[in-house]
């Protein structure tokens, strides 16, 4: 009876730090946001709100409605099941995706051996824990990695394996500039740089312009389910993640683009700042259908794991080419700052299975 006494304080104990952490640090970017845009703190219809908070307090009773006012006020739409980001954190994907030792597969040095097809860009050179391995992980090392830097067709892509957000990739174009980024890093790939479609490179030729793509494997039928899509553009020279500077542009089921993009604070963008190119000009993402299909294919290559998004991008040959895998600290904030929910018609059904299967743990971004 103690025993069990004490594993019930030990949970409250946890939820409520948890709890208390992921609404402190979703505070602070609200005001945040606020600060820049007052305009965004306007209240949504009040039976919006009353339904918002209705679908959400079974997770936890201390919803706020910041997310849902600033989506609605970027947006024009007031849906309900816009998911509050402070539970998205705390009490959705931490239950979604529990087991964190899933997340090897968003380790950028094993996507080629784990997703079939060259789905992903090739390697050259892995370094893994401090070892260099070549693209098909031969171990290397000396006069070996030597030659393969000379033998590399430049400029390359230097990234960090795991959770870079856009930090640390860079273009070496020679086999010195890349030797000086190795010399101060472990745990990195370096690819063969693709080249993007003339579709994409319109909205920024600096760097690749991917579609961030969002999947779901429900807990009713186990089966793979396309949520959302969205273009992340780069903007003066910035690599497309948001946190880099980038903006993003919401892709409707049918492929069409939509009318306006965002950056990370929710500033909405007409034109492309750098191109110019007008978004209500709504073009159709091409092969789009294809890509879902793709998309699929990847996901359910994917176990353990419910929600699931992976960086795309078109090359200059037509090709759907993966770029990352993402499996925690997932953003919702793309479909549901272009009016749609992220889990749309599943929302009830995730709502119901976190309820009743709670995880009191959350991992925050670095």
């Amino acid at each position: 009876m103690i025993h069990a006494l004490g594993a019930k304080i030990k949970t409250f104990v946890l939820r409520k730090r948890v709890r208390y952490l992921t609404r402190r640090e979703w505070d602070k970017w609200h005001r945040d946001v606020f600060a820049l845009r007052p305009e965004y703190a306007k209240p949504c219809p009040k039976s919006s709100e009353k339904e918002h908070l209705r679908l959400w307090r079974p997770l936890r009773p201390d919803v706020s409605l910041d997310t849902l006012r600033i989506c609605y006020n970027i947006s024009g739409v007031a849906d309900p099941h816009m998911i509050p980001e402070e539970i998205w954190q705390s009490e959705l994907e931490s239950v979604l995706n529990r087991y964190d030792f899933c997340n090897f597969l968003a380790n950028k040095s094993f996507s080629n051996r784990w997703f079939p097809g060259g789905l992903f860009p090739q390697v050259f050179l892995h370094n893994i824990d401090g070892t260099f391995y070549t693209g098909d992980y031969e171990p290397v090392d000396g006069a070996e990695v030597d030659a393969l830097l000379r033998g590399m067709d430049y400029p390359v892509v230097f990234k960090p394996s795991m959770g870079s957000g856009g930090r640390g990739v860079c273009f070496p174009d020679s086999p010195e500039a890349l030797r000086e980024r190795m010399a101060a890093q472990r745990n990195f790939v370096v690819q063969r740089k693709i080249r993007q479609h003339p579709f994409f490179s319109r909205f920024n030729s600096h760097g690749l312009n991917t579609l961030r793509v969002c999947l779901y494997r429900s807990v009713v039928d186990n089966q793979v389910h396309f949520l959302n899509a969205a273009l992340r553009m780069g903007v003066g020279g910035s690599l497309d993640n948001l946190t880099q500077g980038g903006i993003v542009r919401y892709v409707h089921e049918d492929g069409r683009l939509n009318h306006y993009a965002v950056d990370t604070h929710g500033l909405r963008f007409d034109r492309h700042p750098d191109s110019g190119l007008d978004f209500s000009v709504r073009e159709v993402v091409p092969r789009f259908e294809e890509l879902r299909q793709i998309a699929r294919r990847a996901a359910d290559c994917v176990y353990l794991t419910r929600v699931v998004s992976f960086d795309f991008c078109l090359d200059e040959a037509g090709q759907w080419r993966a770029i990352e895998v993402n499996l925690k600290n997932q953003t919702i904030q793309f479909p549901q700052y272009a009016g749609h929910p992220f889990f749309g018609r599943f929302t009830h059904e995730v709502v119901e299975y976190c309820r009743e299967h709670p995880r009191w743990t959350v991992t925050f971004p670095p």
